[in-house]
């Protein structure tokens, strides 16, 4: 099974590209064919390199070796892409440093270029994770005998435009494994996640028919376990999607598991009635008046929240009105009204997402119809399960057209809210 996805695109030509004082080209060396594997580095020790992480215009990056060459390969030394797209060949490579000469000593030095230049001679690194090795010769100036021996790896986002070191390896592969390979009724099976290379480190979720079992298990040398039972016979589907520490991106693997009856089982018949509980309420301030304010012939504001709580478990939906009474003059007005009908709203809401099944009423015209004849719904709900259920806040956009002429002065008036249940 395939381990970190690759975007495959079109190659550019691999034209030498001028650096400074160096240049970066493709790698010429061939190595037997006994040493591919999807890591190439091989001795033990670290490459990394400074910054680690970073637009991949950065320029004047910088690397260094925990190790010497290996003896016998320390002539000379020099830092190397290889290529994606194909992993397991040290051909397929392009130097990122000049050559060293005498490393027989942990070796530093600055890449040639930056990782955008990469992109240019292999356009798959994108998207991708592609190893950075140290290529050890036996004689200067990368002549003889060559053996890749540290490593370390590096990740080009999606987009192509950042870089990220990971000394971890790709994953190559994974095998999900139960254990008995076939089980009954009431048996403990062990789910075992078999990673390679064993130096992952990550997480595992294991799952039953897309339920998860509990919570991510660590990877702890290249392995994660769990145990789970089953309560009926049939076929069950296994599977374990592994997500590499650090990555988004991991592999995923599932098994077909055959569960039996126990021997000599029955079942005992169970049940039980839940009662029904919770409450609903209905939460409005009565105590801040809402001063509208004159903007040409219509007047506007937005109510104080209305918030509407239902923690019933038996999901009878609910519903919530308003009507608007008639507008009373006082002071210089005294004696004036204005109809309940030139009141308009728009419902709204800060619940975001709604609760689920709400919906938010529509929106009355001033005048026409108005909301003093008739009351309106602000927000309501059907019957359900779980429909309603938990806590929502609405309120509205109102708006006044004051018809003329009116007597000028200040009026008041009330929007009365009304709940209901949707069924009994």
């Amino acid at each position: 099974m395939k381990g970190i996805p690759i975007i495959r695109l079109k190659l550019l030509k691999r034209a030498a590209i001028l650096l400074g004082a160096g240049a970066l080209v493709a790698g010429t060396s061939v190595l037997g064919a006994a040493q591919a594997r999807a890591s190439l580095g091989t001795q033990s020790g670290a490459l990394s390199f400074s910054p680690s992480s970073g637009p991949v215009t950065t320029t004047g990056i910088t690397y260094s070796t925990t190790t010497a060459c290996p003896s016998g390969s320390n002539g000379s030394g020099v830092v190397r892409l290889i290529d994606p797209a194909n992993p397991n060949s040290e051909s397929a490579s392009t130097n990122l440093t000049q050559v060293n000469n005498n490393v027989s000593a942990p070796f530093s030095g600055t890449f040639n270029s930056s990782f955008a230049i990469i992109e240019q001679i292999y356009p798959d690194v994108v998207g991708s994770v592609s190893e950075v090795a140290v290529y050890c010769f036996s004689g200067a100036s990368a002549t003889g005998t060559a053996v890749v021996a540290q490593d370390t790896f590096v990740q080009i986002s999606a987009d192509g435009s950042t870089y990220t070191e990971n000394p971890v390896a790709p994953v190559a592969n994974m095998d999900l494994i139960a254990s008995p390979a076939t089980g009954m009724v009431g048996q403990s099976v062990t789910l075992t996640a078999d990673i390679s290379p064993s130096s992952a480190t990550g997480s595992v979720l294991f799952s039953v028919n897309g339920t998860a079992i509990g919570a991510p298990v660590t990877v702890t040398s290249g392995a994660a376990t769990t145990t789970t039972s089953f309560a009926a016979a049939g076929t069950e589907t296994l599977s374990a999607v592994y997500t590499p520490t650090g990555s988004s991106s991991g592999l995923a693997s599932t098994l077909s598991y055959t569960v039996s009856a126990a021997p000599d089982s029955d079942t005992i018949p169970l049940a039980v009635t839940v009662p029904a509980s919770g409450a609903f309420t209905l939460t409005v301030d009565t105590t801040d008046t809402i001063t509208l304010m004159m903007n040409g012939s219509t007047a506007t504001a937005m109510t104080n929240p209305v918030v509407v709580s239902d923690t019933r478990n038996t999901f009878p939906g609910w519903s919530l009105s308003a009507q608007d009474s008639n507008w009373t003059g006082s002071g210089a007005a005294t004696g004036a009204t204005i109809s309940g009908n030139q009141l308009g709203w728009t419902p709204t809401s800060s619940t975001s997402p709604l609760t689920r099944g709400v919906a938010l009423g529509g929106t009355v015209a001033p005048g026409s119809p108005g909301l003093g004849s008739t009351p309106a719904v602000l927000a309501a709900v059907t019957a359900g399960l779980g429909n309603g259920f938990g806590t929502t806040t609405v309120g509205a956009d109102l708006t006044l057209a004051i018809p003329a002429p009116q007597e000028a002065g200040p009026y008041t008036s009330g929007l009365s809210l009304t709940s209901v249940s949707t069924t009994p």
